[in-house]
């Protein structure tokens, strides 16, 4: 791996962070699903997943380390994986990426109510429950976001990465 690649992994987590910081002041917008999903088409595999897994190391060293900053880790790799496993298919096929990105979104709310499994089954289903409607509201929101800005972005990190 070289000076250039390292350069972007360490642009694209901190985007990431900026972008994770910046929507999470707003209620309901989940910005960073669709962030993991835009990189994961834009950029190599290797290098979206490394992004989004720094991304959680920083989260969770800002945040503190505890059980939603861990999920973080281990969720935002994982999507980076899926989306950019899939990328072949979403790229020709802007509202199946539209959906992807929703329900990624949609499930990140839900998932990270998993670990509390730990604790007792009725306090999972109670977060998972109290969850839902604003899991559904999140991934409604990411994927009109994805619907609205997911070609215009995808062009100019397309031109970005060919510059360079």
């Amino acid at each position: 791996m070289n000076v250039r690649t390292l350069t972007k992994i360490a642009i694209m987590a901190s985007i990431q962070s900026v972008v994770f910081t910046i929507f999470s002041q707003v209620l309901y917008l989940e910005g960073i699903t669709f962030t993991v999903c835009l990189f994961a088409c834009a950029f190599r595999k290797n290098e979206a997943i490394l992004a989004s897994f720094i991304f959680g190391m920083v989260n969770m060293l800002v945040q503190g380390i505890n059980i939603w900053t861990m999920m973080y880790v281990l969720i935002y790799p994982t999507y980076s994986f899926i989306v950019s496993s899939l990328k072949p298919i979403l790229l020709k096929r802007l509202g199946l990426m539209v959906f992807v990105c929703g329900v990624l979104s949609f499930a990140t709310g839900q998932l990270l109510d998993l670990p509390f499994i730990l604790f007792s089954k009725e306090v999972t289903i109670f977060y998972i429950l109290l969850g839902l409607k604003t899991s559904l509201i999140q991934g409604c929101l990411s994927a009109l976001m994805c619907l609205l800005i997911f070609e215009p972005c995808l062009k100019v990190l397309n031109k970005i990465e060919g510059e360079y």
